[in-house]
This record gives C-alpha cells, sequence and structure tokens, in this order.
C-alpha cells in the first residue's frame, strides 16, 4: 500500500509535481537513487482532473519505471469547484489507499497517493500503461473488445461482492436512497440546460426519454438493489485502456461506489457499442458477467441479472445530462455526451426500462 498523508502537499500548489516533490514521493521505491531530470506531457482529456506522463531520469538504477503518471487537480475553476463538490478528489485518492489492492481489476500500480482535506488538492503518482491505446467513446468498440472490457468487470466486481467490508468505507457508500435522489434532482435541475444545448443534436428517442424520465423516474432512486458491490460507475472506454500485451487498464475511479454491479454492466454496453453491436451482443454479454461472478462463488441467475441490467440503461443517460452540464466544455466532450446520451436513450427503448423503474 503507498504512503498517504498531506505534508507533501503542504507547499505544493498543485500541477506538476517538481523534482523535489518526486523524490519526497517517491523516496521508499528511489533506495539511495534521486530523481535527475523530468519531462511531462499531457495525457487525456482533463475534464475534470489533470494528468501528466512523467518521463522521468534516475541518478542510478532503482525499482521505478521511466514513465509514470501524474494525476492532479484541474486547474479550470469549475471542474476544481465541481470536484470538490462531487468528492471525485477524495473518492479516487481514497479508492488507491483503500481498495485497490483488494481487487483484481487492472487499475495502475499506484506509486504515492496524498491528499489535502482543506485545500482538496490531491497527488497520485501511478503506473503508466504505456504502450496502449485508449478507447473511443464516441467511434465504439469491437465485440471482442467489449468481451474482454466485461471480463474486467468482472475481476472488479467479483472479489468483493456482498462484502460486509465495504459498508466500512465512509467515502464508497455514496450510494444510498437519498444521495441517490440528490442525483436524479441534480439532474432534474440541470436537464433544462442540457437540453437547450443539444436538443437539435439529440435523436427523438433520446429526447423522449430525456423528457419521460425527468418527469417520473419511478423508483430508480429509492429502490434498495439486492447485491452491491465495488462500482466504477464511469465505466466507458474513455476510461479503459488497451495495453499493447493483452491487459486492459482501468482509469479514473472517481466515481466509484458500492452500488449495484449490473449498472457499471448497463453503462458499458450501453454506449460502448453500437447500437446494432449491442442489440445483437447484449444478452451474450449478460451471461458472459454472470458465468464470470461465478467464478468468485457469486451465485446470481440470468433473469435477475437481466432485470437489473435492465434498470441501469438509465445510468449511462443521467451521466451524459449531468457531467456535460458541470464540467467544462470541449468539442470532443459535446461528441462524447452526445454519443453517450443517444445511444443509452435507445438502450432503454429496446428494452422497456420505464416499465422496469416505474413497475
Amino acid at each position: 500500500m503507498p504512503a498517504a498523508g498531506h505534508s507533501v502537499l503542504d507547499g505544493h500548489s498543485g500541477g506538476v509535481p517538481s523534482i523535489d516533490v518526486l523524490n519526497e514521493t517517491l523516496a521508499p521505491h528511489l533506495g539511495p537513487a534521486r530523481v535527475v531530470a523530468l519531462r511531462a506531457e499531457p495525457v487525456g482529456t482533463g475534464q475534470m482532473a489533470e494528468s501528466r506522463r512523467l518521463h522521468l531520469e534516475y541518478s542510478k538504477a532503482c525499482d521505478l519505471p521511466s514513465t509514470l503518471i501524474a494525476k492532479f487537480a484541474s486547474d479550470d475553476p469549475t471542474s476544481k469547484a465541481t470536484g470538490k463538490a462531487t468528492r471525485c478528489y477524495e473518492v479516487e485518492s481514497s479508492f488507491y489507499r483503500d481498495l485497490r489492492d483488494a481487487l483484481d481489476v487492472g487499475a495502475p500500480r499506484c506509486y504515492y497517493v496524498a491528499r489535502d482535506e482543506a485545500s482538496d488538492e490531491f497527488l497520485l503518482l501511478l503506473e503508466d500503461f504505456a504502450p496502449c491505446h485508449q478507447g473511443d467513446q464516441i467511434a465504439g468498440c469491437s465485440v471482442e473488445e467489449a468481451r474482454r472490457c466485461v471480463d474486467e468487470l468482472v475481476r472488479l466486481h467479483g472479489p468483493l461482492w456482498n462484502s460486509e467490508f465495504l459498508s466500512t468505507l465512509s467515502w464508497l457508500n455514496r450510494s444510498t436512497p437519498e444521495q441517490r435522489t440528490a442525483s436524479y434532482g441534480l439532474m432534474q435541475m440541470v436537464f433544462a440546460g442540457f437540453m437547450q444545448r443539444y436538443r437539435d443534436r439529440l435523436t427523438p428517442e433520446a429526447r423522449m426519454i430525456g423528457d419521460e424520465f425527468h418527469r417520473d423516474a419511478g423508483d430508480y432512486s429509492s429502490r434498495i438493489p439486492p447485491h452491491a458491490t465495488v462500482v466504477h460507475a464511469d465505466y466507458r472506454l474513455d476510461n479503459l485502456l488497451f495495453v499493447d500485451d493483452g491487459r486492459i487498464g482501468v482509469v479514473d475511479f472517481q466515481t466509484v461506489t458500492h452500488a449495484s454491479g449490473a449498472l457499471d454492466l448497463a453503462y458499458f454496453i450501453g454506449a460502448g457499442l453500437v447500437t446494432e453491436e449491442r442489440r445483437k451482443h447484449e444478452r451474450e454479454l449478460v451471461e458472459r458477467w454472470v458465468a464470470g461472478l461465478g467464478g468468485y462463488g457469486v451465485s446470481l441467475g440470468f433473469e435477475e441479472a437481466w432485470s437489473e441490467y435492465r434498470r441501469f440503461t438509465f445510468a449511462g443517460y443521467m451521466m451524459a445530462v449531468i457531467a456535460s452540464m458541470i464540467v467544462k466544455q470541449t468539442p470532443r466532450g459535446d461528441e462524447m455526451f452526445l454519443a453517450m446520451a443517444n445511444r443509452h436513450a435507445q438502450h432503454a427503448v429496446d428494452l422497456d426500462s420505464l416499465s422496469v423503474v416505474r413497475n
């Protein structure tokens, strides 16, 4: 488990860590070596936080790789305020401190984690999965890639399925009916702005599902799911890295929570595959998830899993509405949120998901 503490952040105002900060934070791994040179380059789109690939030179051989990923608070005031309000920085830092090593999922190894509670500044020094390529939420993925991603989801959900340990982590337990109702209320608050911005680019199904779900979400927020596990809650292609050695790297644990695993499954399949491919293969993928969980001793029937899966077709639509309105706007971000809203809405229509939450 990486060291945790706030001292390194006391004099650190955010941004790329200096060589001095790196020598302090990486000391347990450096031995007698020192970081003597540093070059940083941007990684990802930085809509909620900032990430940089650090190219490091050492004074002598050590147990550290030549590149690491540094992740820290956004320099955009809106995104930073959103990070604090939604606890995203706290949650991701806590995931690497408390949970990463208890799971089998391909999250990056964490070499250092620290967060200052007062300022919400944080610093993560993570394994770099390069060479790899990032998934593309707009383009979607192949069925074979989807199978690999579902298998990785099993490795996230399976180890701590229905574990009592998870209920002891206060930062993780943010999916009570009251908290879900608050999230739904936030979606209702920003929905008019979302429709004003995107209406002309939304499909008729996306406008209809938005209007209906905004008007009456049934028991979507109030119902307590029959099973709970560690849920990524933003398990989509832009947060998945296809590593050249065959692994799937899973990143951006800013929204991880204690909830129904079917939420991640519907969220991924509903927009990760283009609609026609999703229609052809989604039952197979749900069956694959259920079978994989069986390898962890989880007893879950397909029909129960399918019912939960239908219910959570709305998770991705809600995320598209809320996230697009509370983070900084970018052209690619607009395209991504539209792809999510349109595909997830069609997913909800195809599976008649409104009837599930309004039963």
